[in-house]
């Protein structure tokens, strides 16, 4: 890749102009085997979704919607509830009620990697958001946590209000950003030390990198919920993928289909009928035992997010023709390759799998 740096323009209309930013497969793949990012198909954020809505921007523009509250004495909250009290931080907030999206391009060992930039926005309708956070609920505006903090009284923050690197920028289609999460901590130090470096080095320093939850796993526990009240749509007893696999993205995917190993990708699909962004689980084999066809959609990924012997997670299995219909014509435009969907018939004695084209 090259080390000239180039500033993303505004691609608002067309996120997939940010493509010229992506890490070639190979940098993609020596990250992974390095430890750096997570050995998984990308996660994604989108524009278009609606639960929590998100817009892209040039960096420049996120930094000028930036408001400065100056150094003062913090304690940043990670996922576990956990903080560092007593410590100074230079403080950032983003006031706006969507969720900022930017890329920044970073020196890191001698080449240039994107990285996915964020806040969680310290706005009024982030007060019922999970986790809480009592902060913004007794300071509920920018103004009201300044005259708090010029008071020289400490504030209790969730890391994720404060500017920060998500992951690694992965690529763009349609309505989607891809990400990689970071393995930038720990074991991983020495990976972390030098993208910080490299923020030091453009005055960046009050951006920090995500440690992300003990729990990194996908859930998913929107999608459960909606899909629940839809059980016409899709069996909402959760099965699992039967044989070893490989998790890759959506271009190691394609790449991979003439290999031995048996491949899944995690890739978003939107649906008309369905407010969330649905998870599809795409794989080389539909079951163990099974013959390679053409890759399938075997369902969509969700967890019901309980505890103990109440949690449920897996693949829920498609029920709905015209959701099998719309998810293999739409993987197929995406992947440019066919890829069939599996439309699963409970019934008596053996249920039905039938596998259902773009055709």
């Amino acid at each position: 890749m090259s080390n000239v740096e180039v500033e993303p323009k505004n691609p608002c209309a067309n996120l997939e102009d940010l493509n010229v930013f992506k890490p070639p497969l190979k940098t993609i793949i020596e990250l992974k085997t390095k430890g750096f990012i997570g050995e998984i198909s990308p996660l994604w954020w989108s524009t278009n979704f609606e639960s929590d809505p998100r817009e892209f921007m040039e960096f420049s523009e996120f930094k000028k919607r930036l408001v400065h509250l100056g150094v003062h004495k913090v304690e940043s909250i990670n996922w576990s509830l956990s903080g560092q009290s007593g410590k100074e931080r230079d403080v950032y907030l983003y006031p706006k009620p969507k969720v900022p999206m930017t890329i920044l391009n970073l020196e890191v060992s001698e080449r240039t990697l994107p990285f996915l930039v964020t806040a969680r926005p310290y706005h009024k309708k982030e007060i019922p958001s999970s986790p809480h956070s009592t902060a913004l609920l007794n300071n509920p505006s920018i103004k009201d946590l300044k005259r708090h903090l010029n008071s020289g009284q400490e504030i209790r923050l969730h890391d994720h209000f404060h500017p920060h690197i998500r992951g690694l920028f992965a690529g763009a289609k349609g309505n989607n950003i891809f990400w990689y999460p970071l393995r930038a901590a720990s074991y991983w130090h020495e990976f972390g030390a030098k993208i910080q470096k490299a923020l030091e080095g453009k005055k960046l320093q009050f951006i920090k990198l995500y440690e992300p939850p003990y729990r990194e796993n996908r859930t998913y526990a929107g999608v459960w919920k909606e899909l629940s009240t839809k059980k016409k749509m899709v069996s909402m007893n959760p099965v699992q993928v039967d044989f070893p696999y490989s998790q890759v993205s959506a271009e190691e995917f394609i790449n991979g289909l003439k290999g031995e190993e048996e491949l899944i990708c995690f890739y978003p699909l939107r649906y008309p009928e369905v407010s969330e962004t649905l998870p599809l689980v795409i794989s080389t084999l539909t079951h163990k035992g099974s013959n390679r066809a053409m890759p399938a959609v075997l369902g969509i990924y969700a967890e019901n997010n309980l505890a103990g012997y109440a949690r449920k997670g897996g693949i829920l299995r498609i029920r709905d023709l015209n959701l099998a219909n719309f998810a293999s014509r739409e993987i197929t435009r995406d992947f440019g390759i066919p890829v069939d969907a599996v439309l699963f018939t409970p019934q008596k004695g053996r249920p039905k799998y039938e596998r259902v084209s773009s055709n």
